[in-house]
């Protein structure tokens, strides 16, 4: 018989391919990927890399052997066992072939061997993938935490000037490449991450920091060809759109996206641990921005090249504000003779809403439409307005996402925040033109703490909420009256 595939292996039928994909398919999300804690075998041994002014890094310690991937063929297979009989017996054949193979062990229901499998088990993820024509998620882990560890040691050199000292602005660098080196697991590799994107990563990292740490490396033949290129000084990030940015940087105009996207879950474990990920949020396409309404003044930071000119708001009128204008702030205060000794901020959840009542309530000194689940320019100007010396009210939905944003909001400013018609009398009122919801939404009542359950009314409005089923929109609530007279 003649082999398709590396290794000598006879070509594969039908269902040996469709059990194949089901195990490959699956195996990022799998214990057996999720292996932490360095590399393995050969690599383990070695000595470990070399942390900050040459001293070696604590060793990784020992790793564990992960439970084996376990596939059960009734939901892999939906409708398998209405299936023909031929069709049955065609699986069954491709199980015991591949467990001949040494790839599966087979369960077979009630021990009763030849009827029905309850589960399929893999016992030799490096096959699986060879089978599948796929690089070994093991091996290429391996490969990767060997060069971050390169990459590691050379950013250790380039961080240090002729004096020894470290160069504070690149740390992030060295500190990135040394929890890769440590931490890299099976599962990242079989995420997209190879030895090829991690020094596309690199490539990012010597442009924001103007260094060159594939220098050394490069008779491995890692570092793609433009490293640096030259219709963009190095470091010069800003005033470039992400998507040019990654066209000079790789030629590709979404490669830096795509990337990024990979390297994301890494970055998310790396900060859990306290590793500084340099700065990458200039490369964020959101563009997060929000509204803010009243008669207000905007104070510029000191080191803002504005002369000193505050911005004044002196009609009130709605003005949208991106997160990179709300950073350059550093106070909001009422207008002379405007406001003063009120200073409280009544925050909207709804768009609608927001703009209907930002120019008619007397009771506020500004109004800031938080749009949901606030944005990061949301939080931004919130905490802003917190650090002003505003009190804080929030008008929202009357489900448990509504009261979880009021949970968020409060987090975000470190004050209490008064929860405007969010009670019980309000939810019965309008309980008519209510909407059914769906069951996941009411488990997140859950998620409701208990110094939010203790505002006054607050949880009242939850029981009624479990006890119908239905939620108020925030949109049906007529709040003129409310806040007319609200002192």
């Amino acid at each position: 018989m003649k082999p398709d595939r590396p290794g000598g292996h006879s070509p594969l039928t039908v269902w040996e391919k469709r059990i194949i994909g089901a195990f490959i398919e699956r195996y990022p999300a799998s214990a057996a990927a999720s292996l932490d804690g360095g590399a393995s075998g050969a690599a383990a041994s070695a000595a470990p890399p070399a942390g900050p002014g040459g001293v070696p890094a604590e060793a990784a310690p020992p790793l564990k052997t992960p439970r084996p991937q376990r596939l059960r063929p009734d939901r892999i297979f939906p409708g398998l066992d209405r299936s023909s009989p031929d069709e049955r017996e065609s699986f069954l054949e491709a199980a015991e072939a591949l467990e001949g193979r040494g790839l599966l062990s087979l369960i077979w229901a009630r021990h009763r061997k030849g009827e029905t499998l309850s589960a399929l088990v893999c016992r030799n993820p490096e096959l699986l993938h060879e089978l599948a024509g796929k690089p070994s998620p093991k091996i290429t882990a391996e490969k990767v935490r060997q060069t971050a560890r390169l990459f590691a040691v050379t950013a250790e050199v380039y961080h240090k000037d002729t004096g020894g000292a470290v160069d504070k602005a690149g740390a992030p660098e060295a500190a990135l490449f040394s929890f890769i080196a440590e931490h890299f697991t099976p599962q990242d590799a079989a995420g997209g991450i190879d030895v090829i994107t991690l020094t596309e990563l690199v490539r990012l990292t010597n442009f924001l920091f103007d260094r060159d740490t594939t220098e050394g490396i490069q008779r491995e033949g890692f570092p793609p060809k433009n490293s640096r290129p030259e219709n963009l000084p190095p470091g010069k990030a800003r005033g470039i759109t992400t998507r040019a940015l990654s066209a000079a940087l790789y030629g590709d105009s979404k490669r830096l996206e795509t990337l990024l996207s990979l390297f994301d879950p890494l970055f998310s474990r790396a900060r859990r641990r306290g590793i500084a990920i340099p700065d990458f949020s200039f490369l964020d396409r959101s563009y997060p921005e929000t509204f803010i309404a009243g008669k207000i003044v905007f104070e510029w930071k000191e080191d803002i090249p504005a002369g000193g000119t505050p911005l004044v708001n002196a009609a009130g009128g709605i003005v949208g504000l991106p997160l990179e204008t709300i950073l350059k702030l550093r106070r909001l205060r009422p207008l002379a003779g405007e406001g003063r000794g009120l200073m409280r901020v009544l925050m909207i959840e709804n768009k609608e809403t927001f703009f209907a009542l930002s120019q008619s309530l007397p009771s506020y000194a500004c109004f800031l439409y938080a749009g949901g689940h606030p944005n990061r320019a949301v939080r931004a100007l919130a905490l802003l307005l917190a650090e002003s010396g505003f009190a804080f009210s929030h008008a929202g939905d009357l489900d448990p996402d509504g009261i979880l944003i009021l949970q968020e909001l409060a987090e975000i400013t470190g004050k209490e925040v008064s929860p405007l018609l969010m009670d019980a009398a309000t939810f019965d009122r309008y309980l008519e033109c209510g909407r059914t919801l769906e069951p996941s939404m009411l488990k997140r009542t859950a998620l409701i703490g208990e110094k939010t359950r203790s505002i006054p009314g607050m949880a009242e409005l939850i029981r009624r909420i479990e006890e119908t089923g239905m939620g108020v929109e925030q949109e049906i609530i007529d709040y003129r009256e409310a806040v007319s007279y609200r002192q």
